[in-house]
């Protein structure tokens, strides 16, 4: 056969808190199965699945990364993903493409920030949820507290082992439902499996306790024989863990220290016996792209492969490579499909698994499978391919928008070309950057999660396509206008010795409600300016307020009134009468006290309770305005208003007052007044 049978295939992405060791972890089980010849560390960069050099430079992963190996015939695709919040797009999009996922905890930490969201997100995606407590071989490392914080955090997450030794003294785990113990050499790759020793007992009779009163409450098939006092066998046991972790209502916990690799073939056997398959799993969320239905397919070899896009990768060698998973039929190599709603037609050229950065080539990825293909022109992330008549569709990823902006210059003159088609590459690979050119400051602007994000996707264009680029804040696009009515004459006069100019006009502004914009109306009687001028003065009038007398910045919310004028029957024309109606707004907008205007954002804040304070009082230094507040699960969410020019570093200063477990959005509200010292120093960085 030339795929693997979907039954036999487990699809799992490894989640947790940046620093739990989940690369660490998923070397260990890579080497542990006998994918790789040695464990590779994070070290000294020699890891599967952080290949790129901002990986091992900043020592975390970056980008989720496919690696995959077999374990007692079955055939498991790990997805290793990022755990800092700045790349949490490809966390997200690698929940998509799996059935389960495994939640890595810092024995020394416990459950921390990206811990909470991750798990919420994995419950509301439906996902079945195991989670391993790592590095327990670190000095203070707690089983019990880390245990204590999951179970808070999660209802129905249950240990199902506890571990032997401590700290340094770590050396194997205890199984709480064969009862029986497994303990590691250094160095060993498989432990060797025996009685309980006497000293965890006691500990573990309670434990195997609990773990069956958490099971029997949360499955109705065992909660009438539990009750009424009678043994549960260890098959029933079994079963109704597997049932509760295919349902949700059940997460066990087993206990692992990926470095030195204990209880990573236990761990292992967790993902291969009680994580379900894609035929256990099913299809979660196609929908019929017309009516919104929900569609149901069938993991099966037969009928057209259906396959949806996951995640987009911009190299520099084979050009884009879409990550795919197979829903249902075969997606054979040199053959061709549909992109599902836009009709577009792709020829599939060689399929390939990855192994980390390796390309391992594929005949075909069969149901329930994860693979590749390069350079499909049309396919983008979350796109559906198919080899058939197939409607469906799924929801857009829900991704949080960028908060942190730069205005980018490409580092060499002549060469804006080329940054602009690699920023767009990258949009492709990244869809949680944004890249856009700014109306009114001209700057082009790259937004991201965090500064760091930017400047890896900075590092990244560089290294991949040769393009180096500047970083700078973007430029605020304030606004000017008048708060007062004031009247002016614009008179153009020029005489050349043939044809001369001859214009003149009387203009009045006055300040109209803030969003009103710009109005002209046009009162003038008696034929004082000829109808057949009044648009040109009208025209000359809309290209002054472009520019303010203040800053340069445009005027709006204003009124123009065209009340007099005077004309010449030769020497008049539309470019005379748009220059003085040019010259004359200028002159009335300025004696009518211009004032400047900044953009004013709407933000909404997430913050543990504790740093409320904090946060309130960092905001009323930015001239925030408080709107409210409410409680969300754990956290409070802060809603206020806040002028954009005191958020354009906010999110590194929100980290450092809540330990990373703040997160904030915000998008633009209205405009308003600059206090009168802020305007002057707007004014003089405008024009210096």
């Amino acid at each position: 056969m030339a795929h693997p049978d979907p039954a036999q295939l487990r699809n799992v992405a490894v989640l947790g808190h940046r620093g739990s060791g989940k690369t660490s972890l998923v070397e260990a089980m890579l080497h542990a199965a006998g994918a790789t010849n040695r464990r590779g560390r994070v070290a000294d960069g020699t890891t599967v699945c952080d290949p790129d050099p901002d990986e091992h430079r900043r020592g975390m992963s970056i980008s989720a990364s496919l690696c995959h190996l077999t374990w007692k015939g079955v055939k498991v695709n790990l997805v290793d993903t990022p755990g800092d919040a700045s790349f949490q797009g490809d966390t997200i999009a690698a929940m998509r493409a799996v059935d389960a996922v495994l939640m890595v905890v810092n024995g020394t930490a416990g459950v921390e920030v990206q811990t909470e969201r991750l798990w919420a997100r994995a419950v509301a995606q439906g996902l079945p949820r195991a989670a391993v407590v790592n590095m327990l071989d670190r000095e203070r490392a707690d089983f019990d507290a880390a245990l204590a914080s999951l179970t808070a955090m999660a209802p129905g997450t249950v240990a199902i082992q506890l571990p032997l030794g401590s700290e340094s003294g770590f050396r194997g785990v205890v199984n709480l439902v064969s009862m029986t113990a497994t303990t590691y050499a250094d160095g060993a790759l498989d432990g060797v499996t025996g009685p309980i020793p006497d000293e965890v007992a006691g500990p573990a009779q309670a434990a195997r306790e609990h773990l069956i009163d958490v099971v029997a409450e949360k499955d109705d098939a065992l909660i009438e024989k539990y009750l009424e006092g009678e043994e549960i066998t260890t098959g029933e046991l079994i079963g109704a863990i597997l049932s509760g972790v295919a349902e949700g209502r059940i997460a066990p916990v087993v206990c692992a220290a990926g470095d030195p690799g204990i209880g990573i073939d236990r761990l292992l056997d967790l993902v291969t016996e009680a994580l379900p398959s894609p035929v256990t799993a099913g299809v979660r969320g196609a929908r019929d792209p017309a009516t919104g239905e929900p569609v149901a397919l069938a993991v099966s070899e037969d009928g057209p492969a259906v396959a949806v896009c996951v995640k987009t990768v911009a190299d520099q060698f084979s050009g884009r490579i879409s990550l795919l998973r197979v829903l249902t039929g075969v997606l054979a190599s040199d053959g061709h499909a549909t992109v599902a709603g836009s009709g577009a037609k792709e020829r599939v050229g060689q399929l390939f698994t990855l192994q980390g950065k390796e390309h391992v080539p594929l005949a075909e990825i069969g149901p329930g499978d994860i693979g590749a293909v390069a350079k499909l022109k049309e396919v983008r992330t979350g796109d559906v391919l198919t080899t058939g008549d197939v409607p469906v569709a799924f929801a857009p990823l829900e991704l949080p928008p960028p908060v942190m902006s730069f205005a980018v210059t490409a580092h060499v003159a002549g060469e804006e070309d080329k940054l602009n088609a690699a920023l767009r590459r990258m949009r492709d690979e990244d869809p949680t950057i944004d890249v856009h050119h700014d109306e009114q400051t001209g700057d082009l602007i790259l937004a991201g999660l965090s500064q760091m994000h930017v400047e890896v996707v900075a590092e990244r264009i560089d290294r991949r396509f040769g393009v180096a680029m500047d970083l700078a804040p973007p430029h605020v696009p304030y606004r000017e206008t008048i708060t007062g009515q004031a009247e002016a004459e614009g008179k153009h006069k020029k005489q050349s010795g043939g044809r001369g100019q001859y214009a003149d006009c009387w203009l009045r502004v006055e300040p109209l409600p803030r969003g009103g914009g710009f109005e002209f109306v046009d009162k003038v009687v008696g034929g004082a300016v000829p109808r057949a001028f009044i648009p040109a003065v009208e025209k000359g009038v809309a290209e002054a307020l472009q520019r303010g007398e203040l800053a340069g910045y445009p005027v709006v919310d204003v009124r123009v009134t065209l009340y007099d004028g005077k004309h010449h029957p030769v020497d008049s024309s539309e470019m005379a009468f748009k220059i003085a109606g040019s010259l004359g707004v200028r002159a009335a907008i300025a004696a009518a006290r211009p004032v400047l205007l900044e953009p004013v954002m709407r933000v909404e804040i997430t913050v543990p309770a504790e740093n409320v304070g904090d946060v309130m009082g960092d905001l009323s230094s930015r001239r925030g305005h408080p709107l409210g507040m409410e409680a969300r699960g754990h956290d409070e969410v802060v809603r206020a208003e806040v002028p954009m020019s005191e958020m354009l570093e906010y999110a590194p200063d929100l980290r450092a007052m809540t330990g990373g477990r703040g997160d904030y959005t915000m998008e633009f509200d209205h405009y308003a007044q600059v206090p009168a010292h802020l305007a002057r120093k707007a004014a003089e960085e405008a024009v210096a």
